[in-house]
């Protein structure tokens, strides 16, 4: 077989470059699509129905040619009404109608049968959707995504480029007549080059490396902060109130509500409450936050709150007596899970990962947001309590320890204003009587109970008379009392045996508490943490979203008692569910469910919450990289310097004259052995060479190179040369030959027909007719 040959590869006609362009093409559009999955708009019916079609006109690349034109036509009709709807159906939300339009403009160019022209509008439209997706739900997935419509990308753009003389062909259905997927894939196997594969191997790597640069060195841009993404609101995990019903049923998520990193040394308590909201006007069965919340807005970075605290009307009294701590959390609450922040107490300062429009309200201890972030939320808190009570402040201790603090006016309209809603009860006075005849029943003719002492006896009655229970059925019980049914349903509850979750007992016990003359508040947020082995962080699950209370005592030092009235609250365990029952200790997690997770965690911690402080953190990091480089560098040299220095000025002895004379000894052997050294060299790789590209070997390169000069010359002096000199030339030339194009094992000895080649180009160069000429 000839060089040629043997070099010679298979390559696609140009019928095939064109049905492979058609079919990336195609393949940008599912991947585009793909991404519309991760979006929370509604409509997964056409976002479903555009998937299958594209995958369907990928499996089968014929059909799409033999759409009708008046089916194309009135095709345009009905996407223009489709996207009238969804503006209706989402109250002409923004984002999900021009979601709609780009897939439908991308679906419908990527069906046709596209010109080379009509490529480039395909990737645009592509790389909007993704991009789109990627800003909005800042997703894990999306560097994935990415990565793939770059290679996937690339691909396309290479094809194109070998098509750039056909700009106006454009296939149509006889091209696929004849398309076997088996046949066109083997095809396009055979034709790829190896060399060219690596070298585009090497451009994607230098491409995702150069847009890592360019990554880390732009400036932040907060987009979710210039933008309002009204489609994007999601539901809340916490609304603003809690809602009793007769019959009602909870479903358990175990899908992770936020992540919390903590810095080296620094460990959660126990069993961690998340405080989020506090609850403390009760009326129409339900509890609520009352309207007379004192919030604050604010459009900054950093919160600082000491100790320097929010100036809401009334100055902090109690903050300067919490004990901080020396720590760091950092935190990333998933998207669309509530605008209400998770802290576990007071701290020193609340960082966001850019300028964020949020809320604080000083009394009450909680912090949100406008809305709830759509993509998951980066905030950091300094130097935060991790104890079981709460500071009141000056505001409410003045009121609330008075002696007639319950009996205090504070209605506005006949309704309680903060902070006498801490005392409300339901407005019937049927409902009213059976609370108090609870609470003397708990008392037991007792009136010198301390109000701890009635807070542990009001825990063990309600976990006497109630279990935990996912579901609650109020129908058709009857009063435990024996007297009439009770009108408020949650003091129905609480005159029955009926089973309940967390919110009917954290419920129970603040009505009771407040008709024993105790300022009481329902909290809501999480309990619980699992730890992560592999990438040393907490996640609070979905399922951890738990309520308990929190009770006022003026002989504690002005602070508000976290107490958890669910079934083992009273134990401090983490893990409460959504029935508040408990599991021991902070849980572990490992496997692959906690490294996919450990990802999600990288990904929050290096591309999502990168902001300016950690810009300037890396390029320090790099600044001292390189300053201690260079010393250490210097150092070396000059450490080298002095023993070089000092080796030479050591007087001169047998073992060091034949360690000053080794190396040149060897440098002289190798200059006299080179010619042999090659030749070794030549057959060595030869040998290895041995059944693969002849044009690779060294000698083969040596052997062409000697024959570009050895052949101008044997043309010009071979007719002019004695017989027995022309032999000696003819036989340096056919050796030449032989290593350039014969078998690899040859026997001729290369060095040797290398070095008669050099001898006679010299001597023909000496001749009397060259130096004549």
């Amino acid at each position: 077989m000839s060089t040629s040959a043997a070099n010679s590869r298979a390559r696609l006609s140009r019928v095939e470059l064109h049905q492979l362009r058609w079919l990336l093409g195609l393949a940008l559009v599912l991947l585009a699509f793909w991404t519309l999955f991760s979006l929370e708009l509604g409509g997964i019916t056409w976002r479903t129905g555009f998937f299958m079609v594209a995958a369907s006109a990928l499996a089968f690349p014929g059909w799409p040619g033999r759409i009708p034109v008046w089916v194309r036509r009135w095709a345009v009709i009905f996407g223009a009404a489709a996207l009238f709807i969804q503006f209706v159906a989402t109250r002409f939300d923004i984002i999900s109608g021009l979601v709609l339009l780009v897939s439908l403009l991308t679906l419908a160019r990527g069906l046709q049968y596209r010109r080379l022209r009509e490529d480039w509008q395909l990737i645009l439209l592509c790389l909007f959707i993704i991009i789109l997706c990627g800003v909005l739900t800042l997703s894990l997935l999306f560097g994935l995504q990415i990565l793939l419509f770059t290679l996937v990308a690339m691909a396309l753009l290479f094809v194109m480029n070998l098509l750039e003389r056909d700009t106006g062909r454009a296939l149509s259905v006889e091209d696929w007549k004849h398309f076997h997927w088996v046949r066109f894939l083997r095809n396009v196997c055979r034709a790829i080059n190896p060399r060219q594969l690596f070298l585009a191997a090497g451009l994607f790597t230098g491409l995702v490396l150069v847009s890592t640069l360019i990554f880390i060195s732009i400036p932040r841009f907060q987009f979710a902060q210039a933008f309002n993404f009204v489609g994007q609101r999601g539901v809340a995990g916490f609304h603003s109130e809690i809602q009793y019903s007769v019959t009602r049923g909870l479903d358990k998520d175990d899908s992770t509500a936020f992540r919390v990193d903590v810095a080296p040394g620094v460990h959660l308590p126990p069993g961690p409450y998340w405080r989020m909201i506090v609850f403390d006007e009760y009326r129409d069965d339900g509890f609520r936050l009352s309207n007379s919340k004192r919030f604050e807005d604010y459009h900054l970075q950093t919160l600082v709150r000491y100790p320097d605290p929010l100036h809401s009307g009334q100055p902090s009294r109690n903050l300067d007596d919490v004990a901080l701590p020396t720590n760091t959390l950092q935190f990333y609450l998933e998207g669309d899970v509530s605008e209400y922040l998770p802290v576990l107490g007071p701290f020193v300062s609340l960082t966001f990962s850019g300028t964020q429009n949020f809320l604080a309200n000083e009394l009450l201890r909680i912090y949100s947001t406008e809305q709830p972030s759509p993509k998951v939320l980066g905030y950091k808190i300094d130097n935060m309590a991790l104890g079981d009570t709460v500071p009141a402040p000056r505001y409410e201790t003045d009121r609330l320890s008075a002696p007639d603090a319950a009996g205090a006016p504070g209605k506005n309209n006949g309704k309680l204003v903060y902070p006498q809603t801490y005392f409300g009860l339901p407005q019937e006075d049927g409902d009213v009587a059976i609370i108090k005849g609870i609470v003397d029943e708990i008392r037991n003719g007792r009136t010198d109970m301390t109000e701890s002492e009635f807070v542990k006896a009001t825990i063990a009655y309600l976990q006497k008379h109630h279990t935990a229970s996912l579901n609650v059925d109020l129908t058709g019980i009857h009063s435990r009392r024996g007297g009439q049914l009770a009108h408020d349903i949650l003091v129905r509850w609480l005159d029955s045996n009926a089973p309940g979750w967390c919110e009917h007992f954290a419920g129970g016990l603040t009505l009771l508490c407040r008709a024993a003359g105790y300022p009481t508040r329902v909290v809501a947020g999480y309990k619980g943490a699992v730890y992560n082995t592999i990438d040393n962080y907490y996640s609070v699950k979905q399922s951890f979203a738990h309520a308990w209370v929190e009770v006022f005592d003026p002989a504690k030092g002005d602070r508000w008692l976290r107490v958890d009235p669910s079934p083992g609250g009273d134990n401090q365990i983490p893990g409460v569910d959504a029935i508040g029952q408990m599991s021991s200790g902070i849980s572990t997690e490992s496997g692959w469910s906690a490294f996919f997770d450990g990802l999600r965690m990288v990904w929050y911690r290096r591309v999502i919450n990168f902001d300016q402080t950690d810009q300037v953190e890396m390029v320090n990091k790099v600044s001292n990289m390189g300053k201690d480089f260079g010393s250490s560098l210097k150092k070396r040299l000059r450490e080298m310097g002095d023993k070089v220095k000092a080796w030479f000025t050591t007087p001169m002895t047998p073992r060091r004259a034949v360690a000053l004379s080794t190396p040149f000894g060897v440098l002289g052997l190798a200059f006299l052995l080179r010619r042999r050294l090659h030749n070794f060299w030549l057959r060595v790789s030869a040998f290895f060479w041995r059944g693969k590209s002849p044009r690779l070997t060294p000698m083969r390169l040596d052997a062409g190179r000697w024959l570009r000069h050895f052949e101008p010359a044997w043309a010009a002096h071979a007719s002019t040369l004695p017989a027995p000199e022309r032999a000696e030339w003819a036989g340096v030339r056919l050796d030449l030959l032989a290593l350039r194009y014969g078998p690899l094992d040859v026997s001729v000895d290369p060095e040797g027909v290398f070095h008669k080649a050099k001898s006679l180009l010299r001597k023909a160069k000496s001749a009397p007719s060259n130096r004549a000429s």
